[in-house]
């Protein structure tokens, strides 16, 4: 069940501001975050820049304090002379002086000459060391010695040649390193690597590495843990084998703190601004809900029927009144609408008679009664051809001055009109007592066969017209219904233009209609109910059998065959001939590529219809076939009827033309007994005649049957076709036919049609016994 109006408001203004909320805090604290690391990273690097000038002050100061010792005269003296004590006690007092806690004196060797302190353990070969400091050319460098770290410099004392090195250096320590965390507000850690030494304002524990340590430092806020510092490491100018490093460690709990400060307070006004807005969506939606519950109470009135429901509101806003005059306004034209609909949905809407479905309760309750009653059904002929030259607005002015003519005509008799679609009426009349229903008709086909005048052109109609008598014939409307339409469909396939329903006719149809659903399904499943058999057709020159007539046949699940007259002629009613015609062309062809494959090269004749030869995949379809299993073309014979080809001449010569493109052979079937003249048969790409089996049952016996085949022999050959004569019953004809060098010979005196495996037999008989 679906939530109020109420409720939706409220959600719909209270979600609105905490999506906001949501918005505005994301931004908020994506900007924030992004403004705390510049922050952040400024300040490194101030802290960089304060501590380069502290490290430029310190190194100015050992230059200085160098140069002062270097260039003292009595120093140089004492050096000179080696006076130990003299330079022991200027070493000391100069690095009181300057607080140097590193002065050395180094001979040109790098021997140890003094040092200022006593207990200091250094490398006996100091010449690596005294090579590098010189390589920073007068600027100091980080050194380690005995483990501590210093700011060192080197310079040469002259006499005037240099006769030795002094080294003067700052140690770098925790105090160092605190005193440059109070310049700074970073926490500053000095480590070498390769000494594994570090002087760092960070109370470390014993022998824990830097890295390690500052990278497990985290503070938990919110949803996770975030990282407690952001480092910044800076290479000093230190000895290629011990370098030495500065790491600023940036320390960030200020930064959160703030941070989250912020944030808390965000989350508190955004509360504060959903609880008013729940209250402010509240009031909203009662003043809007309450007009709009009336309206609904209004609605379901008008869906009873009741369209003078009113809304009572004390102070109803304009737009509440518009509603409601809209509402009275859609009652109205509901109304007129229903009346509108109801009449649409139950007639026709160019006639205005009743449509099929509105009429059959009405036919139940006609046909039910013990009244006599006709019901004729009427199909317009011709009414085709006339929508193709007169166009379809013609044609819907003749379905319409019909229709007037029956309301007419029907006017004086108790019954029911109905246009059951397309060009087809039911007309349903009560039966008079000095009339019989022959009588009727009569009368009433003889007003509708009157002329029409549509549009100023005089138009003749006729009709196909199938009676049916209830209740003696059919007692509802379904039966009614469709026996009527079997009468018509007889007698637009008759002779007479009425036809009355013969009692049985339905299952008989029904029966049609079953068996052409069976052979739907027989042409889908493919599971042997339909099969080919071949006639073998004898060369009459060559003595040999090297063509066949493929027939198909139909034994359906039930055991009962079905004629191929039959199957073959609902197939074409009902459209099925083009699938069924495929199906047929696969199997054949396949068939033929088996026997390739066995050493029989044997030729086969396949039948077809005009909606085959109209069917524009037709052609396609057997040069696929032929394509996927190798057969040449040549091997083919396709056979028309005399009546296929005159249904649709211009069409059909097209097609057998692309045929013969192809490469397959055209057959004339059932010659002779059509109405194929000379002039059409030249007119005609076609290889082959066939003498229709009239002709060739009673050959030996009937002189006339003789001159009909020889002369038609005659004439095919000089036409450049070859003849095959279909129904050889005995041998006299056999004979006869040979003498009158007819090309082909079939029927059962040769062979009766035979199933493949059957004829591959067959051939091996026939052959042996020459």
């Amino acid at each position: 069940m679906g939530t109020s109006f109420k409720n939706r408001i409220i959600v719909l203004c209270v979600g609105l501001v905490l999506i906001t909320a949501i918005a505005s805090l994301a931004g908020f604290w994506w900007s924030t975050s992004q403004f705390k690391e510049r922050q952040v990273q400024q300040d490194i690097q101030k802290a960089q820049s304060v501590y380069q000038q502290y490290l430029v002050a310190r190194e100015r100061l050992l230059v200085t304090a160098a140069s002062v010792l270097t260039q003292d005269f009595g120093f140089k003296q004492a050096v000179a002379t080696r006076d130990a004590s003299t330079i022991s006690s200027v070493l000391f007092n100069h690095s009181q002086r300057i607080n140097a806690e590193l002065m050395l004196l180094l001979d040109m060797r790098g021997k140890l000459i003094s040092t200022n302190q006593n207990q200091l353990d250094l490398p006996q070969d100091m010449r690596p060391l005294v090579k590098q400091l010189l390589a920073h050319q007068e600027r100091s460098a980080f050194v380690v010695l005995d483990k501590k770290l210093y700011q060192a410099i080197i310079l040469p004392v002259k006499a005037p040649r240099t006769i030795a090195f002094t080294i003067v250096g700052f140690v770098v320590d925790e105090p160092i390193a605190q005193q440059l965390k109070g310049l700074t507000g970073m926490e500053m850690s000095f480590i070498s690597l390769g000494e594994k030494m570090k002087a760092s304002s960070i109370l470390l524990p014993e022998d824990r590495d830097l890295f390690a340590y500052l990278h497990e430092q985290k503070i938990s806020r919110w949803f996770g843990e975030y990282p407690l510092y952001i480092n910044a490491e800076v290479a000093l100018p230190s000895l290629s084998q011990v370098p030495v490093s500065l790491i600023l460690s940036a320390d960030l709990r200020s930064e959160y703190e703030e941070f989250d400060q912020l944030v808390l307070t965000i989350v508190f006004l955004s509360c504060i601004t959903m609880l008013f807005g729940f209250l402010a969506s509240g009031f909203l939606a009662k003043n809007l809900a309450t007009p709009l519950q009336q309206l609904t109470v209004m609605a379901r009135r008008f869906a009873k029927g009741d369209y003078n429901a009113e809304i009572h509101e004390s102070r109803p806003t304009e737009e509440i009144c518009q509603l409601v005059d809209a509402f009275h306004e859609m009652g109205d034209d509901i109304q007129a609408r229903e009346k509108q609909i109801r009449y649409q949905a139950s007639h026709d809407a160019l006639t205005g008679f009743f449509n099929r479905t509105s009429a059959l309760p009405i036919l139940d309750a006609l046909v039910s009664t013990e009244q006599v009653y006709y019901l004729l059904a009427l199909d317009i002929k011709g009414l085709r051809h006339i929508n193709d030259k007169l166009g379809p607005r013609i044609g819907d002015s003749c379905i319409e001055a019909v229709a007037k003519r029956i309301e007419i005509v029907t006017s004086s008799f108790e019954g029911l009109n109905i246009r059951l679609g397309g060009d087809e009426f039911l007309t349903v009349l009560q039966a008079k007592p000095d009339s019989t229903m022959e009588n009727c008709v009569d009368s009433f086909l003889a007003e509708l066969n009157k002329s029409y005048t549509i549009h100023n052109f005089e138009i003749t109609l006729r009709f196909s017209v199938g009676v049916v008598h209830s209740p003696e014939q059919a007692d509802n409307a379904d039966d009614s219904i469709r026996r009527a339409l079997i009468a018509a469909d007889n007698a637009a396939h008759g002779v007479e233009d009425v036809y009355f329903y013969q009692t049985g006719e339905d299952e008989a149809y029904l029966e049609r209609l079953e068996i052409i659903d069976e052979l739907k399904q027989a042409l889908i499943e493919d599971d042997g109910q339909l099969f080919m058999t071949y006639q073998p057709k004898l060369n009459m020159s060559s003595g040999m059998v090297d063509k066949v007539e493929s027939l198909i046949r139909w034994k359906r699940k039930s055991g009962d065959w079905v004629s191929p007259e039959l199957f073959i002629d609902l197939a074409e009613q009902s459209g099925l001939i083009v699938d069924l015609t495929q199906w047929v062309l696969k199997t054949v062809i396949s068939q033929v590529a088996i026997w390739k494959t066995q050493g029989v090269t044997m030729k086969a004749a396949i039948n077809v219809s005009a909606q085959d030869i109209a069917d524009i995949d037709f052609i396609p379809h057997l040069q696929r076939m032929l394509e996927e299993f190798a057969v040449a073309p040549g091997l083919i014979t396709i056979e028309l009827t005399e009546r296929d080809m005159i249904e649709n001449e211009e069409k059909g010569i097209a097609a057998l033309l692309a045929l013969k493109a192809l490469g397959v052979h055209i057959s004339l079937d059932d010659y002779g007994v059509g109405q194929t003249s000379l002039g059409r048969l030249k007119m005609l790409p076609i290889d082959e005649l066939k003498l229709d089996k009239v002709f060739i049952l009673k050959l030996a016996a009937s002189h006339q049957d003789q001159c009909i085949v020889r002369s038609t022999i005659s004439l095919g050959h000089q036409l450049g076709f070859s003849v095959v004569a279909e129904g050889v019953e005995d041998a006299e004809s056999l004979q006869l036919l040979k003498e009158m060098k007819c090309d082909y010979a079939q029927g059962y005196y040769l062979s009766r049609p035979l199933k493949a495996a059957d004829l591959t037999q067959w051939l091996g008989q026939y052959h042996k016994a020459g």
